[in-house]
């Protein structure tokens, strides 16, 4: 297993970010989510992607709604993730069950950030505590999951290239 624990993050580079989420109200999926086994959550995606329908690649809905948001996630991207991404999955208080990301290639890196206990990153039934701790790993081969104890606000980034865009 390729499963890389980065430099830790000063708390405090995440307070910008932080403050300008609980100014909106994430959207929570629908029954149109294409992960038929997580359930209801709330998630936005930033970056490039595929229109469902046109095909075109672009900046996201979100990316384009909210230009503050993806600055912050942007500065923090490039500060700490070591490869050039192309897109993020913010999610809010998600916890995943066991699953591989069929849409990522190679690297993500995943952050997490709030005030919160608990719901620890499980990749292949090694614990990480990704808070302000970016973990690195396959995300498209190996399996992962979140516990299922969180307590708070847990807001995670998850920066990965998606396959989709290439």
């Amino acid at each position: 297993m390729d499963i890389k624990v980065l430099q830790k993050i000063d708390p405090f580079e995440f307070r910008k970010l932080y403050f300008l989420l609980q100014e909106i109200k994430m959207p929570l999926t629908n029954k149109l989510s294409n992960r038929r086994k997580f359930p209801f959550h709330r998630k936005m995606c930033f970056g490039l992607t595929r229109a469902r329908y046109s095909g075109i690649v672009g900046l996201s809905r979100d990316s384009i709604l909210h230009p503050e948001i993806f600055e912050e996630i942007y500065r923090i991207g490039d500060a700490y993730v070591p490869f050039n991404w192309t897109s993020v999955h913010i999610n809010c208080n998600v916890i995943c069950p066991k699953h591989k990301d069929e849409y990522n290639t190679g690297d993500s890196v995943i952050i997490s950030f709030g005030e919160y206990l608990g719901c620890n990153l499980v990749i292949e039934g090694n614990i990480y505590d990704t808070r302000h701790q970016p973990i690195m790993f396959n995300g498209n081969k190996l399996e992962h999951w979140n516990t299922d104890d969180l307590q708070g606000t847990k807001y995670s980034l998850v920066y990965y290239i998606n396959k989709n865009v290439l």
